[in-house]
């Protein structure tokens, strides 16, 4: 793992959502651990991966198609979280809804971040 190239993808994200990004971990599949962040909060971590763990199990039990590339939760209030999925890491993102395009952050903002994150943790 390059954690400079992996910090880098943090910077971009802070950088092309500015104000409207609140906060944002990366973490390990199965453990929780974080790995990366802006504003982290390690408990949500924990949370969120217990959820996506969750959501995968309920999905499969209904017979329904497991959870894609990411999942997107509406929250009351003005605040928006995106879970985005890497197999052995995911990658949480809390924004804004009044300050942020959602398309614009789901087709340009989320592959570019994701593909420098990618590279990051190539082995």
């Amino acid at each position: 793992m390059n954690i400079k190239k992996l910090n880098n993808s943090v910077d971009m994200l802070k950088e092309y959502l500015g104000d409207s990004l609140l906060a944002c971990d990366i973490w390990m599949t199965n453990t929780g651990q974080s790995i990366a962040g802006y504003n982290a909060q390690p408990k949500a971590t924990d949370l969120f991966e217990q959820a996506t763990s969750f959501l995968n199990k309920s999905l499969n039990e209904a017979g329904f198609p497991r959870l894609g590339k990411y999942y997107l939760m509406d929250c009351e209030g003005d605040s928006l979280i995106l879970v985005l999925q890497f197999g052995k890491y995911q990658w949480a993102i809390l924004v804004s809804k009044s300050k942020t395009k959602l398309g614009l952050l789901l087709n340009v903002i989320v592959p570019n971040v994701s593909e420098e994150f990618l590279e990051a943790v190539k082995t």
